[in-house]
Formats: C-alpha cells, sequence, structure tokens
C-alpha cells in the first residue's frame, strides 16, 4: 500500500475491522462448503431417486452453491452481500431440515440408503448463520437445527431406535455450537476492534483541536498581557505614556486580526520551502513547478498544503515500496496544486475508509477544513499512487 497511514489487513474503524472479518469467514466458509459438499457428494447420488429433485437440487444450490460463490468472490462483493449469501445458505439449510421427510418420495428411505446426506453438513449451516447474524438469532438457530435433524433421523429411516436419533441430534449441538461460537467471537472480536479504533480517531481530532485552541489561546493571552495590561497598568498609573500604549496595543489587536483574516505567504517562498521539504524527505524524488512570483497564498492554505504534502511522502516512502517519486506544485491567481506521484506497489482505493488515519485526518481531512481546500487520492495496485492536494479561491 502506497500513501496511506497502514496496510489494508491493518485497518480498523468505521467497520472496516467487521468487514475485513467477515471477508475471512465467507472465504473459510466456502472452503469447508466445497470439502463437505465432496463428502455428501456419494450419498447425494446415491439417494437422489428418493428424494424429490426440486428438495435435492434446492438445498444443493442454496446451500452450498451460496457459499462457494461468496468465496471466489469475497475480495469484490461487499461485506453485507457477503452476509446474505451466508443467511441464504442457512435459510436454505433449515428449510432443507423442515421439508425433507415430505420430499422422500416413499415416505422413508430404503434400509440401504444410510442416514439422510443432508444431516452430515449441519456444520455448515449453523456456521454460515453466525456469519449471517447476531447470537440472538443464531443460537435459537443451531438448537432449532438440532431438533429438526432428530426428528428427521427419527422419520427418515425406517425401524430406527429413538435413543440413536437423539443421540445424533446432541452430538450435532455440541459439534456445531464450536464452530458456531468461533465465528461469533471472531465477528465480536471486529466490533470490537472498531470500536477502539473508532473512539481513537476521535480522541485524535479532538485534540488536534484542542492544540489549536491552546495554541491560539497562548498567544491572545501573551497579546493581553504584553500590550493591553501594560497600556491599562499606565492609564492606572497616570503614565505620561498611557496613550502611547494603548495606541500600540490596539495596533496589535489590529495586527492579529489582520494577520488571522489576510495573512499570506509569497508563492515563491512557499515553492522553496515546499521543495527543501521534498529534498528532506525524499531526496530522490523529483522536484517541479510552474509558478507566478507575484502570486500570494493564504496562510492557512499554504500550511495545510504543506503539511499534507508531507504526509504524502512519509506515506509513499513506508509503503509503496521501492519507487520513484515525483512532486509537482502549480500556483496560479486564485490556485495552488500540488501533486505527489509514486510508481509503487499500488492499492485498491475502494477499500480505503474515513477510519485510516494517514489518509483520512492527515490529508483529506486537513484540506477540507480549509477553506477551498481539496484532496484526492487515486491509486492501482502494481501502478502506483496520485495524491491531488489543492487550494482554490471563492
Amino acid at each position: 500500500m502506497s500513501l496511506v497511514g497502514a496496510a489494508p489487513h491493518r485497518d480498523a474503524g468505521r467497520g472496516q475491522a467487521l468487514d475485513r472479518v467477515t471477508r475471512t469467514m465467507a472465504l473459510a466458509l466456502g472452503v469447508g462448503a466445497a470439502i463437505y459438499g465432496l463428502l455428501a457428494l456419494p450419498g447425494f447420488l446415491g439417494q437422489y431417486g428418493q428424494f424429490a429433485p426440486v428438495w435435492s437440487w434446492g438445498v444443493a444450490l442454496t446451500l452450498f452453491g451460496c457459499l462457494i460463490v461468496g468465496a471466489i468472490l469475497s475480495g469484490i462483493l461487499s461485506p453485507r452481500v457477503l452476509r446474505r449469501a451466508a443467511a441464504t445458505a442457512a435459510i436454505g439449510h433449515l428449510a432443507g431440515l423442515i421439508f425433507l421427510v415430505p420430499a422422500i418420495s416413499a415416505g422413508t428411505l430404503a434400509s440401504d440408503a444410510g442416514t439422510p446426506w443432508l444431516l452430515g453438513v449441519s456444520t455448515i449451516g449453523t456456521s454460515a448463520a453466525a456469519v449471517a447474524w447476531r447470537p440472538a438469532i443464531v443460537w435459537p438457530y443451531v438448537v432449532a437445527c438440532a431438533v429438526l435433524l432428530g426428528v428427521d433421523r427419527l422419520f427418515a429411516t425406517r425401524d430406527l431406535v429413538p435413543i440413536i436419533a437423539f443421540q445424533d441430534a446432541l452430538f450435532s449441538i455440541m459439534f456445531d455450537t464450536v464452530f458456531a461460537a468461533l465465528a461469533i467471537a471472531t465477528a465480536s472480536a471486529g466490533r470490537r476492534l472498531d470500536r477502539i479504533a473508532d473512539a481513537a480517531i476521535t480522541e485524535t481530532r479532538t485534540s488536534a483541536s484542542a492544540q489549536a485552541r491552546a495554541r491560539e489561546r497562548t498567544r491572545v493571552e501573551a497579546l493581553l498581557h504584553d500590550g493591553v495590561l501594560v497600556a491599562l497598568l499606565a492609564s492606572a498609573r497616570g503614565s505620561a505614556r498611557a496613550a502611547d500604549e494603548a495606541r500600540n496595543a490596539r495596533n496589535e489587536l489590529d495586527a492579529v486580526v489582520a494577520q488571522s483574516d489576510h495573512a499570506t505567504r509569497a508563492s515563491t517562498d512557499w515553492v522553496w520551502a515546499l521543495q527543501a521539504l521534498t529534498t528532506e524527505l525524499a531526496p530522490q524524488a523529483r522536484f517541479s513547478h510552474d509558478e507566478d512570483p507575484a502570486v500570494t497564498i493564504p496562510a492557512d492554505a499554504a500550511q495545510a498544503i504543506v503539511e499534507a504534502t508531507a504526509e504524502a511522502l512519509r506515506n509513499s516512502i513506508q509503503h509503496a515500496g521501492p519507487a520513484e517519486r515525483a512532486v509537482h506544485a502549480h500556483v496560479a491567481r486564485g490556485v495552488v496544486e500540488v501533486t505527489v506521484l509514486d510508481d509503487g506497489v499500488g492499492f485498491v482505493t475502494s477499500q480505503v475508509r474515513d477510519g485510516r488515519l494517514g489518509v483520512a485526518i492527515s490529508i483529506l481531512d486537513r484540506m477540507h477544513a480549509v477553506p477551498g481546500g481539496r484532496a484526492a487520492v487515486v491509486s492501482r495496485p502494481g501502478v502506483g499512487t496520485r495524491v491531488s492536494i489543492g487550494w482554490r479561491a471563492a
């Protein structure tokens, strides 16, 4: 990954950890469904003539098909779609258990047919339920499947001893509970990590805002002490310099207001500062610029662009791998643009969420907080990354 605060597998916050867990479990479910499907295939084929075809194919396609397709497309489909695929498989499994006995053509299986093949893959159905739903739904589902499995085992086979059906149901609920609990615990860990990351992001933003307010308060307090209070004391003491002190304090206050509203930087000085920053952080990077020397840049926009550019360079160096880098600055009347390029490993931009501190706070949020500021990140795996940072006058 390039130009981001951390690699995708380390992301968290805003649901990213849970999404990553969902993709991983969807892949694992698909692999498990393929293995269980192969194991159940002899029973499926051997009992095919004794079940209604619509039941056999309906259960097979919903239970196995949805999970295998979800695993194949786990890197493309959204986590919500993957959870819906798991829910479809879980519903297909439950429906298969409900209609298993009615689907038997002769009412019961032949004595040499063995156990209905669906009863041997219940773990897949309950695991899919654990991926798709919250525990409040999953645990009743597991119990219901175990009860239905025992009932099907009793009524689908001729002359079966009831205690065997009970033992099969008990074994099913014990075995399936283990896998369901693992899936639930994994999803819970993802949600907990997201909550921690969200809290950290909020705290970081709050801290940055508090630091900015503290700096401004210190500046104002110094002005009050050095200017306003001196003028007041001079006036109270009847000093001959009272009028001069008051005039100086007023001028300083006017300067603060004018600086906060209209402070600017000359474009040439700013470009030199940006080039020095580039040389310091990435000595091998190519720096180029085109600028109008007569242009001035608002101080807040100039500072934000420099800081965002520094973050982009630092992340490129850390995450892009061996790469060529270039920085280009363009300054014209009412427009400032900086482009940071690398031909590193790149990444999938659709997988970058707000929880990414490197992009969200240090680049995007920083520029969006400046009136007229903007920032964008474009990247492709194996091609590289382009970060565009800029300001445009209203």
